[in-house]
């Protein structure tokens, strides 16, 4: 039944229970779409999208039960059929105001399974992706262990579904949570910050998808439709995975939550876990021996990106060249952005400080994005081995990185862009360690970085400051933007919003230039 829906997709194929390629994919193509079996908006986001299709918009809030909000009648009426008519009880205030995602989930999804057969029994027509959905999440064996707190969920679901027509055993909802934890995936929101605004129940990607801590496709998602694209050029014959866990995480963290949704008995035998990029971890384990608290993370992260001078790194980058890269003691986030971007991304290091060196960023850019993953593979190692001989090493730490990302939001609110340029580029160089060139969360930074380079070359400039900085930041931002336009146009594609963003930054840096050159 499954091989019917995975063939309507061209490029894949089902092999032993698992997605592969059935011919060569480029990467950026799009392998798999599928619309959610069910899905509940986040509680802080349940008044800002609509609670069936997820879209932004002006909602309407029903006017009966006073606690969902639909952006048409069109939503409102799929949901009534499927799960609202159940939840929906005359009230004078929004009972949900408090709700349990978790809870919500499991409501939808077991009054979503319930109307499908009552729906098929008076030959109406369910939406078409449902069949296969629900099939695919019958083949899941439950693994996921449910906790006190879960169990009392599940009792609450059982009781609150008792009065109705859909009645449905605590044993039964027992098994659907454990399913649930299985198929769930939060959605992102790549229009809106990569947000997190939902969850959702995708079973066909959890069962036919296998995980790596590096994987070689992704999930993005257009209001609940999710999307498989593939990040690299992928051969027939090889699987497809994607990452079923936060990758900026120690080997040991990812293994604790990938057995808490597939089962104690899985193990992960990727390349970062067990092959060539297992030096990436080693790193990140070495690093968490400093033991830095969040609160020390994020006094390191503000000191340095404040005191952090870009002409002084390049100079004493210029010197340790001279001397083979002589002994380094400590590496914070400014010596540690400039060691390892020199090491595992030459051309993209000199492209955006030196001209005489890489004369034009399309020269520097047709030589990096054509590289192959081999050689991609092969400086990635050299430079974690590069850090591990460094005795101290605070900036690849987890406290410092997830610091980093908060302060990161913090100047972008308070328009300090010279200092968020900085954070940026730290973060810009942590991410290309741990993921794939066309990640969204890669992607997505990448023009974070370019639109930051762009505003903190405009404050430099109205301030006034040395030229040479100037010209460095000027090379950057091009260089930024080259890149951004890549991975837009491969990860998120031309008929993003993301791309009109990069195309419009483009436009404005080159005008700025020629005006300069004239």
């Amino acid at each position: 039944m499954l091989d019917s829906f995975i063939n309507e997709h061209t490029g894949v194929m089902i092999r032993e229970d698992r997605l592969v390629a059935s011919e060569s994919i480029k990467s950026g193509s799009t392998i798999l779409v599928q619309p959610p079996l069910a899905s509940v908006p986040l509680p802080a986001k349940r008044h800002q999208r609509c609670n069936y299709c997820l879209r932004k918009a002006q909602l309407q809030c029903c006017s009966r039960c006073r606690s969902a909000y639909f952006c048409s009648n069109e939503c409102f009426r799929n949901a009534w059929l499927h799960f609202h008519r159940v939840l929906c009880e005359p009230q004078e205030t929004d009972i949900y105001k408090d709700v349990d995602a978790d809870r919500w989930l499991l409501e939808r999804t077991a009054l979503t399974l319930h109307s499908h057969a009552r729906l098929n029994k008076q030959h109406s027509h369910s939406p078409p992706h449902l069949p296969f959905a629900i099939h695919a999440l019958s083949l899941h064996t439950p693994t996921a262990s449910t906790s006190e707190y879960n169990q009392s969920t599940v009792d609450a679901v059982a009781k609150f579904l008792e009065g109705f027509d859909c009645q449905i055993s605590s044993d039964e909802l027992s098994i659907l949570w454990k399913r649930i934890q299985t198929c769930s995936f939060p959605i992102f929101d790549h229009e809106h910050n990569l947000n997190q605004v939902a969850v959702g129940v995708y079973p066909i990607t959890s069962l036919y998808v296998g995980h790596s801590c590096r994987p070689n496709a992704a999930v993005l998602y257009k209001q609940d439709t999710q999307a498989i694209i593939t990040l690299e050029d992928i051969l027939p014959g090889e699987p497809i995975t994607i990452a079923y866990v936060d990758l900026i995480s120690t080997k040991g963290q990812r293994a604790e939550e990938l057995k808490k949704r597939f089962g104690d008995d899985y193990k992960c035998h990727c390349i970062r876990c067990e092959g060539d990029l297992a030096v990436v971890d080693m790193a990140l384990e070495k690093g968490e021996s400093l033991q830095l608290t969040p609160e020390d993370g994020l006094k390191l992260v503000n000191e340095q990106i404040e005191s952090w001078s870009v002409l002084e790194m390049i100079r004493n980058g210029e010197v340790r060249d001279k001397d083979s890269w002589s002994p380094i003691q400590v590496l914070e986030p400014p010596q540690f952005t400039h060691f390892v971007s020199r090491i595992a991304a030459p051309a993209i290091y000199y492209a955006s400080i030196d001209d005489k060196k890489y004369p034009s960023s399309a020269s520097m850019y047709k030589s990096y994005v054509k590289e192959d993953r081999a050689q991609l593979l092969l400086r990635l190692p050299a430079a974690m081995t590069a850090v591990l001989n460094v005795p101290q090493v605070p900036a690849f730490t987890l406290s410092a990185i997830r610091a980093a990302e908060n302060v990161l939001l913090q100047k972008i609110s308070e328009a300090n862009w010279v200092e968020t340029s900085r954070c940026a580029l730290y973060l810009f160089v942590v991410y290309r360690l741990i993921y794939p060139p066309y990640h969204p969360k890669l992607a997505y930074h990448t023009l974070i970085l370019a639109r930051s380079g762009w505003n903190a070359l405009v404050e430099m400039e109205l301030i006034g400051v040395d030229r040479k900085l100037e010209r460095i930041y000027a090379n950057g931002t091009r260089t930024w933007i080259e890149l951004a336009k890549d991975v837009i146009d491969t990860t998120f594609g031309r008929d993003s919003n993301l791309w009109r963003d990069v195309v419009e930054l483009q436009w404005v840096y080159d005008r700025e230039q020629k005006v300069k050159a004239a």
